[in-house]
């Protein structure tokens, strides 16, 4: 059986609601602004399928001596990969994976509360308290 569009109401057949896609960006945005103002200045979500993949600008980036201001614009233009989501039909309950930079892959990891399931707050935690450290 093929797969349906996101026109006319419909959505693809594994894929995340647009409903839980806004809610999910907008819950992430009003953390990150609670939380994490003095070193994240946006979060950005993106979708594919029933995974949400969300990085971050840090506030702040630190820069090796003679880079040059074309480097250093391309860097702050770059966000860093935090973690990536699995939609599992509920808001307060997402499957995390942590991206790692050594191969550039998310890797299915437990959260601090010990399980691999959390919400998406505790998520974004995870992975900024190792990324967007000053």
């Amino acid at each position: 059986m093929g797969r349906t569009t996101q026109t006319g109401g419909r959505q693809r057949r594994g894929s995340i609601p647009q409903a839980a896609q806004a809610a999910l960006r907008a819950r992430l945005e009003r953390h990150v602004q609670a939380h994490w103002k003095d070193r994240c200045r946006q979060v950005v979500v993106r979708f594919r399928g029933t995974f949400a993949y969300v990085d971050a600008f840090p506030l702040y980036r630190q820069f090796m001596p003679g880079t040059t201001p074309e480097e250093r614009a391309q860097v702050e233009a770059t966000p860093t990969r935090l973690c990536r989501l699995g939609y599992l039909g509920s808001p307060d309950r997402w499957a995390f994976a942590f991206f790692k930079y050594s191969d550039e892959k998310y890797e299915p990891s437990f959260l601090p509360s010990g399980e691999f399931t959390g919400t998406p707050e505790e998520g974004f935690d995870c992975a900024a308290m190792v990324y967007l450290q000053d």
